[in-house]
């Protein structure tokens, strides 16, 4: 059984001296006649994924399912909007949030004050569990312990989350932040490579594997910042890439 997938909000691989900014990849599959989503992105992200889904005739209420890559601010806070969707997170990381692990961690990105909110929706996995038709979670802890990205098998289409955080980091053998362990981010990436021809990454655009010497990018896209920094002058447009 084959997926259709989209991507409704891109990620990007943007940081500041802050902290992170927080903007995610959401992406849209559509299998075995539902509706699923793959994480939800931030509270600044809620506009713009609404006006997506109004573009994929969707509503929030007719989605089936959401497949949480991690429990990261950046990858949850939305989850309010899909009244009708059941969420699934692996039993790994539920774990990680519920018995305090990302304390010990020094984790700061869980929002643990919605967990309560959000914990009777959730349905957990195992490792290697189909967790919708044709879509199978595949752990790349690291980043997190529990950390799952999903593979759409048929199309060898691995939705990454932040186990494969962007291009720059894979390339370079650098992983993203650990709150679990370096080396199993490290093996996250050799899993990522063996199993995938197309990686969606947490914070980038989906790219093709192997990514030899230069990365083969399947999408473009930029978004626009613009700084206001000065009151006397129009505001200073940055775009990236």
């Amino acid at each position: 059984m084959g997926a259709d997938w989209s991507i409704l909000l891109p990620g990007l691989p943007l940081s500041s001296e802050r902290g992170a900014l927080g903007w995610c990849t959401v992406t849209l599959v559509r299998t075995g006649g539902r509706t699923i989503l793959i994480d939800t992105g931030s509270y600044g992200d809620r506009a713009l994924l609404l006006t997506r889904l109004e573009e994929e005739n969707l509503s929030p209420a007719a989605v089936d399912a959401v497949l949480l890559t991690h429990f990261h601010f950046d990858h949850v806070l939305n989850f309010d909007l899909f009244e009708n969707a059941v969420f699934r997170l692996s039993e790994r990381e539920m774990n990680y949030v519920e018995d305090g692990g990302f304390r010990w961690a020094a984790d700061p990105y869980v929002p643990f004050s919605i967990f309560d909110k959000i914990a009777p929706r959730i349905e957990t996995f195992t490792e290697n569990a189909e967790v919708e038709p044709g879509i199978r979670a595949v752990d790349l802890p690291g980043h997190t312990p529990g950390l799952c990205g999903y593979l759409l098998e048929k199309e060898r289409v691995l939705v990454a989350g932040d186990g494969v955080k962007n291009a720059w980091e894979f390339i370079r053998e650098e992983p993203p932040p650990a709150f679990g362990r370096r080396d199993e981010a490290l093996e996250s990436y050799r899993r990522a490579i063996a199993l995938a021809s197309i990686i969606i990454p947490g914070h980038d655009r989906p790219f093709r594997v192997p990514v030899g010497e230069r990365v083969e990018y399947l999408q473009e896209f930029s978004i626009e910042v613009l700084s206001a920094g000065d009151p006397h002058a129009s505001p200073r447009k940055i775009t990236f890439p």
